[in-house]
């Protein structure tokens, strides 16, 4: 119970902010991993906030909120809108639509934390 409470004030800015986006979302759990469906089609994880389109993008939100849990109150400087901002520029810039989404450090960090998850549940671990 003092962990969790410890790791909410270490990444209090982004529960604040997953709670709020969260609302009016229904919560679902996969693999023992708790995440929230909303309609707009894109992903975004706050903390144990993950919002998804859709449950294609779980292992790779998963690693955002490992981020999170690394990085604390950081995480919104250092992940958060960087990565707000590639996801942007790869839908709207043409230049940018042509790299890959994982050349991205941001992303690329998230999808090796999401893989790792991923294995261990494929190992029973």
């Amino acid at each position: 119970m003092a962990v969790k409470v410890l790791l909410v004030l270490w990444q209090l800015p982004q529960e604040l902010l997953g709670f709020i986006l969260s609302r009016g979302c229904r919560k679902y759990e996969k693999h023992g991993i708790s995440y929230y469906e909303w309609k707009l089609g894109s992903s975004i994880s706050l903390a144990d906030f993950r919002i998804l389109g859709n449950d294609s993008a779980l292992f790779h939100e998963y690693g955002h909120s490992m981020q999170s849990i690394y990085l604390g109150p950081f995480y919104l400087i250092v992940i958060g809108l960087p990565s707000f901002i590639w996801c942007a520029l790869k839908s709207h810039t043409p230049f940018f639509r042509e790299m890959d989404y994982l050349a991205f450090y941001t992303e690329r960090w998230a999808e090796h934390l999401g893989r790792e998850k991923a294995l261990s549940i494929s190992q029973g671990r």
